[in-house]
């Protein structure tokens, strides 16, 4: 019997904000009680720290550099086909609701399906914006206060992530026994962080540990990051400035434990009518800074708390309350959920399945994760230029090659806060370079747009020379892909 897929995803929410991940402070019941049911993953990584390019990976099994949608407000290419068309070509049911950000039309989307998706439960910023209308829409992007979304009148039915929900419980409760694939996608907490005002009044602040890295000294970092830093929002982030911090909190913590609550109620709903045959996989596309070395958001950094992701995965009659540090990738997702479907894995995908952690949690899948940056977005500069960076981490070591800036490399072990930049360390240099060169063997091996000599050489490693700049260099074929792709020649 096929097993059917449900996929949910958060947007900026790092492994912080999900209690079972260690911090008694975040009221997160329901995703609590996802990992107590399955296996809750320490080493999941992101392909990429920002929205678009992040969704592009996980949908096309393809790394953002490869399938096009590199930055902010640019689409995957047209011949890539993404999970919707996929599973709908082998007899799959995919409907999609929620935040998509894979068209290039902007944020809140065109309101035309994407994806391969069946039309019906397409719920993306546009649709929402035209159910609640213009003058509410408007109001919901610049509200100021929870006073303000009481005079407004938003209650919880007609907030973005609670209609979501509803057209995913619809699906599941109208699917039937057809397999399928589906994907609740939740803009929360992602600003601007509407929630019913009593989250954000309920919330207290104070319950935020601050991170030993807030505030903490940019000395040995890449210069864009102190650009970054000079230029917040709000007053430069001090070493124990955590109070100035805080108040801020209320809102986006607030949204947190909100959305955690729709999340449980697309759970019930799969309890309810397909528990017994269904896999469920949960993550957010990125995480967020909170103040960390200094920085806001997230951009052109490799730091963990925008790449290292939560990642609970639940699995009919698999084990239940585990935990594993096997390294895991969002490039993963899009295979092993093929691989739960009883389909073939193509070679043109860039991940692996990760059956074998999800059925041994201390099963290694892979040896390292990739992670790259090329800029916010397409359309402005508001969050940095074009700054290359590819990053590699086996789950100790990170090594992240800023190209046009000073690397970085960190133990995260002796160092899990990485305040100290290491890639000058000659007692570390060995197993550096080991990292360095399977960094340059990834960026081979999956074509990347931007492979070339310069990633390299560095400053740190001038002798012996690596290569030298790619000439003659024999072409190769398109690797094969789903038999309903025409292959390229070569």
């Amino acid at each position: 019997m096929p097993m059917n897929l449900v996929f949910i995803m958060t947007d900026t929410q790092n492994r912080d904000m999900v209690g079972c991940y260690g911090n008694p402070g975040m009221n997160t019941p329901n995703l609590d009680r996802l990992a107590g049911e399955g296996i809750r993953f320490d080493r999941a990584y992101t392909t990429s720290p920002v929205c678009t390019p992040a969704r592009g990976a996980i949908f096309s099994g393809l790394h953002p550099q490869i399938n096009g949608a590199y930055c902010n407000n640019v689409a995957p290419y047209r011949h890539v086909p993404l999970m919707g068309e996929i599973f709908r070509h082998f007899g799959y049911r995919a409907a999609y609701t929620g935040k998509w950000h894979l068209d290039g039309a902007g944020y809140f989307g065109d309101g035309v399906p994407g994806g391969g998706f069946e039309p019906d439960w397409w719920y993306d910023g546009k649709r929402y914006a035209e159910d609640i209308g213009s003058e509410m829409f408007s109001r919901y992007k610049t509200w100021k206060s929870a006073a303000q979304l009481r005079e407004w009148g938003f209650t919880e039915k007609n907030i973005w992530g609670h209609r979501v929900a509803d057209r995913a419980i619809d699906f599941l409760n109208r699917v039937g026994d057809d397999p399928f694939v589906l994907a609740v996608s939740f803009d929360e907490p992602h600003g601007p962080c509407v929630a019913p005002p009593e989250y954000w009044e309920g919330y207290d602040p104070a319950q935020v540990p601050m991170r030993p890295n807030f505030g903490a000294s940019l000395d040995g970092k890449p210069d864009l990051q102190h650009w970054q830093a000079a230029s917040g929002k709000s007053h430069p982030l001090r070493p124990g400035d955590w109070a100035g911090y805080v108040p801020g909190l209320s809102t986006f913590m607030g949204c947190n434990s909100y959305i955690d609550r729709e999340i449980g109620r697309v759970l019930d709903a799969i309890d309810g009518k397909h528990a017994n045959d269904t896999l469920i996989i949960y993550t957010s596309d990125h995480g967020d800074m909170l103040g960390s070395h200094q920085l806001r958001g997230k951009g052109p950094m490799m730091y963990e708390e925008i790449t290292n992701i939560p990642f609970i995965v639940r699995l009919p009659g698999g084990p239940r309350g585990a935990v594993s540090t096997s390294l895991v990738s969002h490039i993963d997702i899009l295979p092993t959920l093929l691989d739960y479907a009883g389909m073939e894995i193509p070679a043109s995908l860039q991940g692996l399945s990760l059956r074998p952690a999800l059925e041994e949690p201390c099963a290694s899948v892979r040896e390292h994760a990739l992670i790259s940056w090329t800029r916010f977005a397409i359309n402005h500069d508001s969050f940095g230029e074009f700054y290359p960076i590819r990053c590699l981490t086996d789950g100790r070591f990170k090594l992240a090659i800023n190209l046009l800036d000073t690397d970085e490399f960190y133990d995260l072990q002796e160092d899990p806060y990485e305040m100290t930049n290491r890639i000058s360390d000659l007692a570390l240099a060995a197993v550096r370079d080991r990292l360095h060169d399977a960094l340059l063997a990834e960026m081979d091996r999956i074509r990347d747009t931007a492979r070339s000599y310069r990633w390299a050489h560095r400053p740190w490693r001038s002798a012996p020379r690596l290569r030298t700049p790619y000439k003659g260099a024999p072409a190769r074929g398109t690797p094969q892909g789903f038999s309903f792709q025409e292959r390229d020649p070569v």
